[in-house]
């Protein structure tokens, strides 16, 4: 995600950087752990649009001999992971605040040299690469910091195939509304069936793909359910919709999470590659 581009939904709202804080390598991104498991001592790995640190924090407490690098365009998010780190004691683990359409400006901040072309593996996961005229330069910025033979993988999102259970009138308003709250940010909540043709513009080929395939996240644990309705609730208030309808899905939402059978799920396609030599 690019400075000039906020298209990511969540930006601006404390409740849902506090959220992403939570996510974790196996349930948000297991693809990565066979990728992870498999890298030597020295290796670097970096995540593009890292947000609050979750799952890089993560990793770097799972791999400790590894390096592991996080950057985000949001200094707030940047702050929150710096904070984990410092409190956590991890010292495997860096941050910077920067933008994903010029990783390589980054490659001067110190410890992040390696995104010239030094990376183990390079990821993004749900960084809305989901505005078409930041999306191939942002894969395009990955692939060049990946070393030769280097992992880049992506993970996002498609917003047409989200549902919840039980499905009620808040509910159901609120899955209509989120594709267009997306739109309205310039960004493209059907992101997930166009990655694999955005990898193919940003320079990488069929030959290169070595995984193109669906992860569908289901959220079902009470604790998680209560913090996406506080966050998702102050992205409808903040929100241009109408008081009616924001009345309509806060209490939907709220009623939702109470339900023991409750569920939500966020499909996201991934698309993984190897840089050739």
């Amino acid at each position: 995600m690019s400075r000039d581009n906020n298209a990511f939904i969540a930006s601006g709202s404390d409740l849902m950087r506090r959220a992403m804080q939570n996510r974790r390598l196996v349930p948000d991104v297991p693809h990565l752990k066979p990728m992870l498991d498999e890298l030597l001592s020295g290796s670097v790995v970096c995540e593009v649009g890292c947000g609050p640190g979750g799952i890089t924090l993560d990793i770097a407490q799972l791999y400790p001999h590894i390096t592991v690098l996080g950057m985000d365009v949001d200094e707030e998010s940047i702050k929150l992971a710096q904070e984990a780190k410092d409190k956590a004691g991890t010292t495997n683990v860096r941050y910077a605040d920067g933008d994903a359409c010029n990783l390589d400006k980054l490659i001067t901040v110190e410890g992040f040299e390696a995104l010239d072309g030094g990376c183990d593996l390079v990821y993004s996961h749900a960084v809305c690469l989901c505005h078409h005229a930041h999306g191939r330069p942002t894969i395009s910025q990955m692939r060049k910091a990946a070393k030769s033979n280097g992992i880049i993988s992506l993970k996002e999102g498609d917003m047409g195939l989200f549902f919840a259970y039980p499905e009620n009138a808040g509910m159901k308003r609120w899955l209509e509304t989120f594709p267009t709250l997306s739109l309205g940010k310039g960004a493209d909540p059907y992101i997930g069936r166009k990655l694999v043709s955005l990898v193919l513009g940003a320079g990488l080929t069929h030959s290169q793909l070595k995984d193109v395939s669906m992860h569908g996240q289901m959220q079902w644990r009470p604790q998680v359910k209560s913090g996406l309705v506080l966050g998702f609730g102050q992205i409808v208030r903040q929100s241009a919709l109408g008081e009616d309808d924001k009345k309509l899905i806060v209490e939907g939402l709220e009623e939702w999470s109470k339900y023991e059978d409750g569920v939500v799920s966020f499909p996201g396609v991934i698309v993984t590659a190897v840089k050739g030599v």
